[in-house]
């Protein structure tokens, strides 16, 4: 357990930071549908103290900054919180801090009335200790509102370049679900026992499905995919694979990528999770 936190830390501290670092601007106007249906969800207040896990790069910290009276961003990773700490600085915000923490057993906001994440409560560990740490630390009618993606299968931005990965990279190896990643809430059943172990109520799953911007060609799309989708760890991280097969991959994308006057766009399908602290 403790070695997979660790690959995570490792990670997010290293090519997975560093990539969403650099691609932030593109990132955050993928996924600019997402940060408004979850803004919306959450009914942020003026009143509010917002805690923001996994905040990354602070796009979503800084709308909620914007909003209420005060707004802490965490995450693991230091490259993406010193970006999201310029652009604080840079937006004059003055309500809004960002702190490394592990949201498993670290202190966060005390008497936070609200708990966000976009995208950022996939990779924990130990996720019934890391919601009930974050419980433990608000108010006893404190709200909780976080998006996480469902299934590979439903997400077009996933499936579209890994059926392209399968025609070049044999892998028999079942991927463990529930392993800490981008789709370990994918099964609504199994986030809805781990909140309600960690003794959140009233929890709630609402569908919505939205369309990503990946770039204004297919080869600037696929240089996303690459670098900040799916891809990332085999292109990376497997050594095993060649130059060769990486270029067969990347055109197999590009070639598979819907043509459009106004821009790649591909299908993205994620939970809106709801819950009460008391």
């Amino acid at each position: 357990m403790l070695e997979i936190n660790q690959n995570q830390k490792e990670f997010w501290n290293g090519p997975g930071g560093e990539a969403w670092v650099t691609g932030q601007e593109t990132l955050d106007s993928a996924m600019r549908p997402v940060t408004d249906v979850l803004l919306k969800a959450a009914d942020v207040k003026s009143t509010d103290r917002v805690t923001d896990i996994g905040c990354g790069t602070g796009e979503t910290t800084l709308e909620i900054a914007r909003h209420a009276a005060s707004a802490l961003g965490v995450d693991v990773s230091a490259p993406m919180l010193a970006l999201a700490k310029e652009r604080a600085e840079q937006a004059g915000l003055s309500n809004v801090q960002f702190e490394q923490r592990d949201v498993q057993t670290e202190e966060l906001q005390a008497d936070a009335t609200l708990a966000m994440s976009r995208f950022g409560v996939m990779f924990f560990e130990d996720s019934v200790a890391a919601f009930a740490n974050i419980r433990r630390q608000m108010v006893s009618d404190g709200r909780l509102c976080f998006a996480c993606w469902k299934t590979p299968r439903e997400n077009t931005w996933v499936s579209l370049p890994m059926s392209i990965v399968r025609q070049h990279v044999q892998d028999d190896t079942p991927p463990d679900p529930h392993a800490p990643g981008p789709f370990a809430f994918a099964d609504d059943t199994r986030v809805r026992s781990i909140l309600e172990e960690a003794g959140w109520k009233d929890v709630e799953l609402n569908p919505v499905e939205f369309d990503m911007a990946w770039g204004e060609s297919p080869e600037a799309a696929a240089h996303g995919l690459i670098e900040r989708g799916p891809l990332r760890r085999i292109f990376v991280g497997d050594p095993s694979i060649s130059e060769e097969t990486k270029q067969a991959i990347i055109k197999g994308i590009q070639d598979a990528l819907p043509p459009s006057d106004g821009g790649i766009f591909l299908k993205g399908a994620i939970w809106i999770v709801t819950a009460k602290a008391g």
